[in-house]
This record gives structure tokens, C-alpha cells and sequence, in this order.
């Protein structure tokens, strides 16, 4: 009869570090660079209520890996660790350098690692990045050779969005990194992923083994981020106060326990909204969005970091993740801070 494996040592976030484009755009030059005003209720609900003013746009021969190479580095100076000492690099995005190879051998390449260094890749939207830290830390703790893991999450959806399409404007180019590492009491805790798959025509770039590139593709514009479905706009609150609360419960702890929420940062107003269901103060939910942007797969790391560099966080502190990606799926995880 097989026995559960052995759990010899756990998992807990070691640093983090952050990279953004090379170009900063107000939403007073967005017509400049993009060549689209800003419609006034459009902008009046782009600032006020989804919280964005400006966003970073990559530059042309500025691709994800380097974004995630520059995230990185940050991420091995704040842990005082080298690429030598990282066993595995998970790579978590939808906008990567190529569909194959994987960009995590673009990173790994940039960063110098050796063989003994693995790597892959995986895509769920902007909600890959906590799947990508439960990953990391269920390595750690079942594999005996793997120590420290490095995720990676890189957002460069300005290369794909239309620039006559509205919307577009609160996407923004950056990339967050976080370092995991081995510990002797829990850090990882536990964690959720849902999906969705009624939602796979809605919202996304729909090129591929599916509808391949060539001369019409281009022409009707497949290439770009498309938004074929308008979804439901409270399809977010509809799921992440229930994902929440069952992570929480499978932890053992309740809403008050959280001492800090890491949210999608697509819609501020709607952070806000999720805190009020779930009877907790706003402060509770940093956003980042006023600063970076929306960044996607990103943004989560890059408002941990936020809130890190601001030495707000305290040992014992419990921290959630709730993120959310097109398609659908959506991910939460929690971490006690060690």
C-alpha cells in the first residue's frame, strides 16, 4: 500500500523584484503615442473608478524575458542569492516571447543559469501567477533537490492590444518576480484553482494551432487582443469572495486572519467592492495601479513588492493571493509571511 510522501521541509516567499517598460504614457500623451483620445467618460472612469493615470510601454526590442531577466535579478540581490543557487525557474504569462521554445529558456539564457537550473513555462492569464507560486512551493517541499525556486511573471500586452480600441488603454508592460525557498514551519498554507471554460471565446488573441497565421488572419486583425464577448462586469465579485473564503477555510483561519489581500489589479473600485463582502477594511487590499498600470500576470507581484519595500509586512503576517484570468480561471492561495 503506497504511504503519502514525507514532507521534510516547507515553503515559504524569501524576496521579490519588479521591472517596468522603458516608456512612461500619461493618459494626457495617450492620443500622442497611440493615436486615440481618450473619450471624457471613458478617462473620467479610467482614473476614478479602475484607478490608472499612466501606464509603462515596453519598447520594440524590450520582450518579456528581458522584463522577467531585469525582475529577476532585483529578486536574487534582495534574497542575497545568486542564479546558481535557484533549482527551478517557473515562467508564468500570456504574453510571451514565442509560442515555442519556452521563454523560460530565454530567461534562464539571460540569467546565466546552469544545467542543474530547470525550467517551464505555464499560461492561466493573469491568474498563473499564484498558480505558479503554489507550484513553486509544492516543489519545494516534495522534492528533496529543489530548494529555491524563482516565478517569473512578465506583462507586455501593449504589443498586442489594438490601439483603436478604448479598453486597450489600461494595459501596461512590466514584470514581477518572487523567490521561494525552503523553511522548517509552514509558509506556504494551502490554496484553490477554478475555472470556467464557457468563457474560452470572449476575450483573448485567438491565433494559433486553432487559426493559424497567415496573410487574412493579419488583415481581420487575429493577431490582437480581441474582445469578442463583453463580460459579465460583475463576473469577478460573482466568484473571488467564495474562492477567498473556502481557501481561508481549508487554512483554518477566517477573513480577519488576512493581514494583507494581493488582488487582480484590473479595477480598484472593484478590490474595494470584494473587501466590503468580505467585511474587511480596504487598507487590507494595496493597489498598485495608480502607480504601474494594469500588468496583468504581473501585478500581483509587483503589489507584494509594493507593500514589502514599504515595511508593512511583519513576521506572522498571513497574506492571500486572489487572482483572476480570461478563459476563465481564477487562483488563491495563502502564504504566512516567515
Amino acid at each position: 500500500m503506497a504511504t503519502k510522501p514525507e514532507i521534510k521541509k516547507y515553503a515559504r516567499i524569501v524576496s521579490t523584484g519588479i521591472a517596468l517598460g522603458k516608456t512612461l504614457v500619461t493618459n494626457d500623451d495617450y492620443e500622442k503615442f497611440f493615436g486615440l483620445k481618450l473619450p471624457d467618460a471613458w478617462r473620467n472612469a479610467l482614473e476614478n473608478r479602475i484607478g490608472i493615470k499612466h501606464r509603462y510601454v515596453s519598447a520594440p526590442d524590450q520582450a518579456p524575458s528581458d522584463l522577467a531577466a531585469e525582475a529577476a535579478r532585483m529578486a536574487l540581490q534582495n534574497a542575497n542569492l545568486t542564479i546558481d543557487d535557484i533549482d527551478l525557474i517557473i515562467f508564468a504569462t500570456d504574453t510571451p516571447d514565442f509560442q515555442t521554445p519556452p521563454t523560460v529558456c530565454a530567461v534562464h539564457q539571460k540569467l546565466g543559469a546552469k544545467l542543474k537550473t530547470g525550467g517551464f513555462d505555464i499560461n492561466a492569464a493573469c491568474a498563473d501567477n499564484t498558480i505558479a507560486l503554489m507550484l513553486a512551493a509544492q516543489n519545494i517541499m516534495l522534492n528533496e533537490d529543489v530548494n529555491y525556486v524563482l516565478v517569473v511573471s512578465p506583462y507586455t500586452m501593449t504589443k498586442f492590444i489594438d490601439p483603436q480600441d478604448v479598453t486597450a488603454s489600461i494595459f501596461s508592460d512590466g514584470a514581477g518576480a518572487v523567490i521561494l525557498g525552503p523553511s522548517s514551519e509552514p509558509g506556504y498554507i494551502t490554496g484553490k484553482i477554478i475555472a470556467d471554460g464557457s468563457y474560452t471565446d470572449y476575450w483573448g488573441i485567438y491565433i494559433g494551432g486553432a487559426r493559424p497565421v497567415n496573410e487574412n488572419v493579419v488583415k481581420e486583425g487575429w493577431h490582437k487582443l480581441r474582445y469578442l464577448k463583453r463580460y459579465p462586469p460583475d463576473i469577478n465579485l460573482r466568484h473571488w469572495p467564495g474562492l477567498a473564503q473556502e481557501v481561508q477555510k481549508k487554512a483554518n483561519l477566517t477573513a480577519n486572519d488576512i493581514s494583507y489581500y494581493f488582488v487582480t489589479q484590473v479595477n480598484r473600485e472593484m478590490i474595494h467592492q470584494l473587501m466590503r463582502l468580505l467585511g474587511q477594511p480596504i487598507e487590507k487590499a494595496p493597489t498598485i495601479m495608480e502607480k504601474y498600470g494594469y500588468t496583468g500576470s504581473a501585478c500581483v507581484f509587483m503589489a507584494l513588492h509594493d507593500t514589502l519595500t514599504q515595511g508593512k509586512i511583519k513576521k506572522g503576517d498571513y497574506i492571500q493571493f486572489i487572482t483572476s484570468g480570461v478563459g476563465f480561471v481564477m487562483a488563491s492561495a495563502i502564504f504566512r509571511w516567515i
